[in-house]
């Protein structure tokens, strides 16, 4: 179906085009959540992170359940300010908004997530994310200080 887009000035920087305000309702795991848009309920899929699995579709892995609580206590019943990066698609293969995360203190959760050791880096070859170098930076800290699903793991 068409979607529609939502676009407006605002004063607020973000890593890319500010796409909406919304409400994050429902965390489904550790990198997606659900959100109303316009009256329409829509799933975000979080540019930049993947967080191991929690469940649901697919099999438990490490840390999973760990990333879904620490999305769930930063994200959950809050006001996130959704940006998509210039150059990416909107949505990806299963219809998700793809969008950086600013949440109301002004944090991007990816790099948050990423910096406590509850999601990895996940840029794509053909992605020049616009905060890709912040990322990197806060993957390598939460390894060198073993935060989160870095405690454990046997590191190369």
């Amino acid at each position: 179906k068409a979607r529609r887009e939502h676009r407006m000035e605002i004063g607020m920087e973000g890593p890319g085009d500010f796409f909406a305000t919304s409400e994050a309702y429902e965390v489904v795991d550790g990198d997606t959540f659900r959100a109303v848009i316009d009256g329409e309920k829509i799933r975000v899929r979080i540019m930049g992170i993947n967080s191991p699995e929690s469940g649901g579709y697919r099999e438990e892995e490490d840390w999973g359940a760990e990333a879904k609580a620490y999305a769930k206590r930063k994200l959950e019943g809050r006001t996130v300010h959704l940006f998509t990066d210039p150059g990416d698609p909107i949505y990806d293969q299963y219809d998700r908004l793809l969008a950086h995360v600013v949440m109301e203190n002004g944090m991007n959760y990816a790099v948050l997530a990423v910096a406590e050791g509850m999601a990895e880096c996940y840029i794509l070859r053909h992605q020049e994310l616009v905060i890709g170098d912040t990322l990197r930076k806060a993957e390598r800290l939460a390894k060198a200080e073993k935060r989160g699903m870095w405690a454990t793991a046997a590191l190369d």
